[in-house]
């Protein structure tokens, strides 16, 4: 068993897709692991595949984020342990598409709790012992959608814009600490069935800008250590964020509404 001293990754969302990509990264660069995410969302096969292929120590909480007080049962958890975690990735989160009417308002507040506030008091509560390490990491999960006003996903967009706004203003708060703080933008990637589907009705431009999970976890990962305070995978997404400030946002409003309204395409 590896001493707790050691410096841990903590990744939120661990068990499938982005965050599970990001576990193995981690992983494969030999850094401890600290995991949480729902009960039963496949974070012990995310485990099993981790011991088998890595000599690294794991560490995981089955937590819902969304529920209250979840934050500070982790940050409490990660003490009884005496973790140093080193490296908060706060990837945990939650998409929809849809008119906003289309869903009630408990859904938009569980949302909110998981994409908003969990990721503001992990944040909160882990800084202070992370600015005593002599490296530390913060990475927030935004999206390329953090960069548009979408409608149909309206709620979604909002909360990675904030995210987007979050981490930009806390990196410059932390300039003279110890403690980087990165946002990751990706666009679309391949994970699981359903995301694939939304990739197909994206048409051209989600197929040719969409990404393998590991691939963008090793980009993540590696631009993360080296400060980065806006990481967006792929040249192409990286092109399209240019791109899109040439073009007037009453334009972009109408190609994006355009682009995600379900209703239409039924």
């Amino acid at each position: 068993m590896n001493d707790h001293h050691q410096p841990y990754a903590l990744i939120t969302g661990a068990g499938i897709g982005i965050g599970r990509a990001l576990a193995i990264e981690c992983a494969r660069r030999r850094m401890n692991l600290a995991l949480i995410d729902l009960p039963g969302s496949g974070l012990e096969k995310t485990i099993q595949h981790l011991k088998k292929h890595f000599d690294v120590d794991i560490q995981y909480m089955k937590m819902d984020l969304t529920t209250p007080h979840s934050a500070e049962k982790i940050y409490n958890w990660s003490r009884e342990k005496d973790l140093t975690v080193e490296m908060l990735i706060n990837n945990a989160g939650k998409g929809h598409l849809g008119s906003f009417t289309d869903y009630d308002h408990t859904f938009y507040e569980k949302m909110l709790r998981l994409n908003v506030e969990a990721v503001v008091m992990l944040t909160r509560l882990f800084l202070p012992d992370m600015k005593k390490l002599e490296n530390a990491y913060i990475m927030n999960l935004g999206s390329i959608a953090s960069f548009y006003p979408i409608p149909y996903k309206i709620v979604y967009a909002g909360s990675k814009s904030f995210i987007y706004s979050f981490s930009r203003g806390l990196k410059q708060e932390l300039e003279n600490s110890s403690v980087t703080v990165s946002v990751l933008c990706p666009g679309p990637i391949v994970t699981n069935q359903e995301v694939i589907q939304r990739i197909r009705r994206g048409g051209l431009w989600a197929k040719r800008s969409s990404m393998r999970p590991g691939k963008m976890a090793r980009i993540a990962i590696s631009q993360m250590l080296r400060g980065k305070a806006v990481i967006i995978p792929g040249s192409l997404n990286k092109f399209f964020r240019f791109a899109s400030r040439l073009v007037p946002t009453k334009i972009k409003q109408c190609l994006l509404a355009r682009k995600f309204n379900v209703n239409e395409k039924i």
